[in-house]
């Protein structure tokens, strides 16, 4: 492990009064959850590029991508917060931190309640645990109900689906307002296993870089955005944030 670029990137963080984490799938990669991009991604398969866009939904596709979603609602009963997680809420402690998070399996938030403290989470791609009617847009939390069995909107009839964010579909409105904020402010933008191929997520950082904040990257692998960053740390972050976070309190 690179402990100087660690220690660096520990004396920014201790220096910073905000914070902004934008987090992508190689921060749950480690409870389980498959990675979209990257080596081994999901989203490599054709398959899967056609179950997560919207147009399928509106497809004689429907009930193929209802399965499948429905299969990723049943891993979050089997998957719990890594280290990682568990690091990334102790450090969070530490200054005022914003984490805008493309993962949609709330490990984030079964961390925080682990550690006791709950920074800000913005979910910019939506949430597993949500389901959604695509007529009326009412929303609740409810993971015992099964998409696969294609159930309607006891409001209106419409159909429900996973209250997620699919290619094609617009970023909730909010979400990205509150990030975009959230960049022009931070002091530092914490990159945490993400591609920085999706947009607008992938902005963020480029955002937090205009308006002079410190970038730092932690991933095992190269992403687009490790040539705007100053500090790389090529580690897993189950591996690097609980080291960062010990040098932090150290420090």
């Amino acid at each position: 492990m690179d402990l100087d670029a660690l220690r660096r990137a520990a004396a920014a963080l201790k220096a910073a009064d905000k914070v902004l984490v934008c987090a992508g799938s190689g921060l749950s990669a480690e409870s389980g959850v498959p990675t979209f991009r990257g080596p081994g991604g999901v989203f490599q398969d054709a398959d899967i590029a056609r179950l997560t866009h919207v147009d399928t939904f509106h497809s004689s596709h429907r009930s193929e991508m209802l399965h499948w979603y429905q299969a990723r609602r049943d891993l979050l009963h089997k998957i719990h917060p890594n280290p990682g997680h568990i690091a990334l809420i102790q450090l969070a402690r530490q200054a005022t931190y914003t984490i805008a998070t493309q993962n949609v399996d709330h490990l984030l938030e079964a961390a925080s309640d682990e550690v006791g403290f709950r920074p800000e989470i913005i979910h910019l791609h939506g949430s597993l645990l949500e389901v959604r009617c695509d007529d009326c847009d009412y929303c609740t939390e409810d993971l015992a109900l099964d998409l696969s069995a294609e159930p309607t909107c006891d409001r209106c009839s419409g159909p429900l689906r996973p209250g997620v964010v699919w290619f094609g579909e617009a970023l909730p409105e909010g979400a990205l307002e509150r990030s975009v904020q959230a960049a022009e402010d931070c002091d530092v933008c914490l990159i945490l296993g993400t591609s920085g191929l999706v947009y607008p997520a992938a902005a963020l950082p480029e955002t937090a870089r205009r308006h002079g904040a410190t970038l730092i990257e932690v991933n095992p692998n190269p992403s687009a955005l490790s040539d705007l960053c100053q500090v790389l740390i090529r580690e897993t972050t189950g591996e690097a944030l609980p080291r960062l976070f010990d040098l932090v309190q150290d420090s």
